[in-house]
């Protein structure tokens, strides 16, 4: 039978397709006792060939260069392994001529890893120790392989010419001996479990029954099946770069949950994505993906938090210490939770804003209704009140603290703390009915005269001044009310707008007229 033969390896004992660094094959190709520390055995004792090699190492593949001293031979030389065989030829392409004399068939050339012939001496040696089995493969220009093998190969020595005498054909012709494999398969054991574009680990797909056979034509590495063919990996439909071919039904995500690709029906769709700020790119149950940190719940891509942030205080420890706007939920309040300011940086942090007013050329207007203060106005940029009712389930939650920072009109900035803030309900007028003890750079406690009075606005008077609506006449809302030397108030943060003030604090230093005013709040001893 005729063939064009691109590839034609002849092996004792078994094939398997592997490419490793190997030494020359000459006269020389034996090994010092140098060389041995690079080698597995590193004692006298040598394999007598690769199915000794991959017995004592059962636990590895001795694919590769290995190095043997067959029985009788004078010295170990190099050889390539296949797992349990040792090649003995290799020729695919015309860079090794084959055209030698007897003395360089005798001793071998080429390259072990590449084309080569291992050298009768050798081979005479091999074959005359214990029963081997041949094994040639063979590939056709076209692309066509198939392999023969025979039961008992054997060669004697140089005195009889090396000749052939035992073969062990167990077919009469080429023709009905050798299997050949469909383009783009090779030959190889057999596998029940058949890796395809559809289940590229083989996992799924173990219905191939081999029975007695042993050897039968498989997809060469980086190849799945695709119905009866075997293509390349990247002909799949579902072959990702850098990746691999993804199963059908199966989800990808990439090593930084940037992009997660899914396969359906042989169609690959990949979307980009990004983890929440609350969540971690991680792998869990052998799948990665965005997944909520501890406090949060979501899919990963939306977290929230699923404990309860009372104030900013609860903000600074569990979510973030960035100064910003955050949502929190007061004990007791049955409203939805409601956005707030948190200053994080002034005093130690955690302080949650509950006014804030800026004396700038765009007047913003102080003076509202009892409703609107009730439920806060404005924005953090212009001025804003939280509203009386936040207001009121902040401060009975627990104990907290007031801090005033304040900007008088020659810039000079002070501040008044008190240890102690609370107000009561709409029920009482929202009355000032805790302010503790005060320290600071104000110079003079005068919060402590609107101490016990109740809220007024320009619709509500509960000031208990019979001379005075203080709120109407001041244009805010305040808790108003007498005092020593004035009529409704020794402070006012919401005052009537000036265009050189838009507050009060008496006795300040410098001057008692304010361009910049904020509240803000926080669990008394935080700090």
């Amino acid at each position: 039978m005729e063939l064009e033969r691109k590839l034609c390896q002849i092996f004792i004992l078994c094939l398997l397709a592997a490419q490793q660094s190997g030494a020359e094959v000459t006269q020389d190709n034996t090994v010092a006792a140098s060389d041995t520390s690079y080698f597995f055995y590193q004692d006298q004792s040598y394999p007598r060939d690769c199915k000794d090699i991959q017995d004592q190492c059962s636990t590895k593949n001795a694919t590769g260069a290995q190095v043997i001293q067959p029985d009788g031979y004078d010295a170990p030389f190099w050889i390539f392994c296949t797992g349990d065989w040792t090649v003995i030829q290799r020729r695919s392409d015309s860079l090794i001529d084959f055209s030698r004399g007897w003395d360089e068939y005798r001793d071998g050339f080429g390259f072990i890893n590449a084309n080569h012939w291992l050298g009768n001496k050798k081979v005479a040696h091999l074959t005359n120790q214990k029963t081997y089995e041949l094994r040639i493969d063979i590939e056709t220009e076209s692309g066509l392989t198939g392999f023969i093998s025979y039961s008992g190969f054997r060669i004697i020595d140089e005195f009889n010419d090396y000749s052939l005498v035992s073969v062990g054909r167990s077919n009469d012709t080429l023709e009905s001996t050798i299997t050949w494999c469909p383009t783009n398969t090779i030959p190889g054991n057999c596998n029940r479990c058949i890796a395809t574009c559809a289940d590229p680990s083989g996992t799924v797909d173990c219905s191939n029954d081999c029975g007695d056979i042993q050897q039968t034509c498989i997809c060469p590495p980086n190849y799945l099946m695709d119905g009866t063919n075997c293509i390349r990996q990247e002909d799949c439909g579902c072959y990702k770069e850098g990746h691999g071919v993804i199963a059908d039904g199966v989800s990808y995500v990439a090593p930084d949950c940037s992009e997660q690709c899914t396969c359906t029906s042989g169609v690959l769709t990949c979307v980009s994505q990004s983890c929440d700020q609350d969540a971690t790119c991680k792998k869990g149950n052998g799948v990665r993906n965005c997944s909520c940190n501890e406090g949060f719940e979501g899919d990963g891509l939306t977290c929230t938090s699923i404990r309860i942030n009372r104030d900013c205080y609860d903000i600074m420890r569990y979510v973030s210490t960035e100064s910003g706007e955050y949502s929190i939920t007061p004990s007791g309040w049955t409203g939805r939770p409601f956005n707030v300011n948190c200053n994080m940086t002034i005093d130690g942090g955690g302080w949650t804003v509950i006014q804030r007013r800026v004396q700038t050329s765009s007047r913003y207007d102080f003076n509202r209704d009892w409703e609107t203060y009730r439920s806060g106005f404005g924005s953090y940029s212009r001025g804003f009140w939280i509203g009386n009712e936040q207001l009121y389930y902040l401060t009975n939650q627990g104990e907290y603290e007031l801090r005033i920072d304040m900007v008088n009109r020659y810039l000079s900035a002070y501040h008044a703390k008190y240890d102690l803030f609370r107000i009561n309900a709409e029920s009482d007028k929202y009355k000032l009915s805790g302010l503790g003890s005060f320290t600071g750079t104000a110079g003079y406690d005068a919060m402590t005269h609107q101490h016990n009075k109740y809220f007024s606005t320009r619709d509500r008077d509960n000031d208990e001044n019979g001379n005075h609506h203080c709120a109407d006449y001041y244009d805010g809302g305040w808790w108003y009310g007498p005092s020593p030397g004035k009529q409704c108030y020794q402070c006012v943060l919401n005052y009537m707008y000036y265009s050189t003030y838009i507050g009060f604090w008496y006795y300040l230093p410098g001057s008692d007229y304010l361009l910049y005013t904020e509240m803000k709040i926080r669990p008394r001893g935080a700090n």
